[in-house]
């Protein structure tokens, strides 16, 4: 484990070009935003992993509001360390900028999607191997040390044609907030529960009868239910809702209206409540998408942010409430050339209602959001505009005082396909 102290020269020219070191901002007038589904982590691929290096560098905030931002980013409850997949890597990074990569998937095998267990002591590995033309699926968990604490490969046979109730988006691999179940989604295959322990076992939920295709399933906080978002046929309606697991009842929690669509989800932390953005029909014209908050049960629906209408529209993604529950942080993408571009990071409170923007330089990508310890992690992948700098994959620490802090780089692959860059219709694959 090295411990991460100077960033390369071309990370630190990318970083301070863009702003990224500004810090926060009071909240600006106008419209807000709303989003696309949060990208996977194992999306991006990291070329040989030189031993990166890290600083502290930052500036104040704008607005001289730093109990403020502090109140935002409250670090009670949150994680000591983030987990990277990267090149068919893990790396553990600590909220200190301590890396070290533990795992690296073998020959003819693929990372697939990892998340780490409560409290981050450990990390769930979902992978797929290739052989002779025949696909197999295997689940690992893994020590922060990366020592095997059990493997499991006794997935039932998938890949072949989508059934009402398989998983038709990535595959996802998720932690019950116990810590002794994970949930493992395989991309038109059986959603799965394994339960860890001396006796561990794979059991197949049957959520064919809710009759539509699930998207993106995660536990509650309370580990009694699972959220997901339901796809008829067509993948042009989307709701939200939620799997009782002992009894297999299913609620509708959020049904659009006619030319609407739930783009993404997340659960509150106190497992009675839920985010989720609500858009225009997918592959149409997107009118505005809001931030909502909404009872398990479907009532109490409450307005957050609200997108307004403008033209085009910007969205957010990457939604992330904080460990206590007080604020959210989301990313906001605006139209670009092609696809859409990030804009920024905000950090705004649920309740109370200031927020804060993060600058951000020219950012390709921001692939995921955490909570730590000490703030909130960004991985991101910085922008090459000119083509004299080599992109690089970086996680960077908003802190509560509002500085930001870079605790890991490495290169990107030069032609690595799928690296995490938004995309402009949510949820279709």
């Amino acid at each position: 484990m090295s411990r991460l102290r100077v960033l390369r020269p071309g990370l630190v020219a990318v970083l301070a070009m863009g702003g990224l070191l500004v810090g926060c901002a009071e909240d600006e007038p106008g419209p807000q935003f709303a989003s696309d589904p949060r990208p996977s982590q194992v999306a991006t691929e990291v070329a040989s992993v030189a031993t990166p290096s890290v600083a502290a560098l930052a500036t104040p905030v704008v607005a001289a509001t730093p109990a403020s931002i502090g109140e935002l980013v409250n670090t009670r409850g949150g994680a000591p360390r983030v987990y990277i997949a990267s090149n068919n890597a893990i790396w553990s990074i600590s909220s200190g900028g301590e890396a070290s990569r533990i795992f690296e998937a073998r020959d003819g095998s693929r990372l697939l999607a990892i998340d780490p267990a409560p409290g981050a002591g450990e990390v769930a590995a979902l992978l797929e191997t290739q052989s002779g033309g025949a696909r197999s699926n295997e689940l690992l968990i893994l020590e922060n040390s990366g020592k095997t604490l059990a493997r499991e490969t006794n997935f039932s046979p998938n890949r072949g044609t989508p059934e009402a109730g398989a998983v038709s988006s990535a595959d996802v691999v998720n932690w019950s907030p116990q810590g002794d179940q994970v949930i493992v989604a395989l991309a038109e295959g059986p959603l799965s529960e394994y339960r860890l322990g001396d006796n561990a076992t794979l059991t197949t939920l049957d959520v064919k009868a809710a009759g539509a295709e699930i998207i993106r399933p995660e536990w509650s906080p309370t580990g009694e239910t699972i959220a997901y978002i339901a796809s008829d046929e067509s993948g042009r309606n989307r709701a939200l809702r939620v799997l009782n697991i002992k009894d297999g009842n299913v609620q509708d929690v959020v049904t659009p209206t006619s030319g609407r669509y739930v783009a993404d989800f997340t659960w509150m932390p106190d497992g009675v409540s839920l985010l989720f953005t609500e858009g225009g029909e997918l592959g149409g014209a997107v009118t505005g998408i809001d931030l909502w908050r909404i009872n398990a049960n479907g009532e109490q629906r409450q307005l957050l942010v609200s997108a307004g209408t403008v033209a085009p529209v910007a969205q957010i993604t990457n939604m992330r409430p904080s460990p206590d529950g007080r604020s959210v942080a989301y990313v906001v993408l605006v139209p670009g050339a092609e696809t859409p571009r990030v804009d920024s990071v905000w950090v705004r409170g649920i309740d109370s209602g200031p927020g804060f923007r993060v600058s951000l330089p020219s950012i390709a990508a921001v692939n995921d959001l955490w909570w730590t310890d000490r703030g909130l992690a960004i991985s991101v992948i910085t922008g090459d505009e000119d083509g004299q700098r080599a992109e690089m994959l970086a996680l960077l620490q908003l802190m509560p005082d509002g500085t930001v802090a870079a605790l890991w780089a490495a290169p990107l692959a030069s032609a690595t396909p799928g690296r995490g860059t938004p995309q402009a219709t949510p949820g279709l694959n």
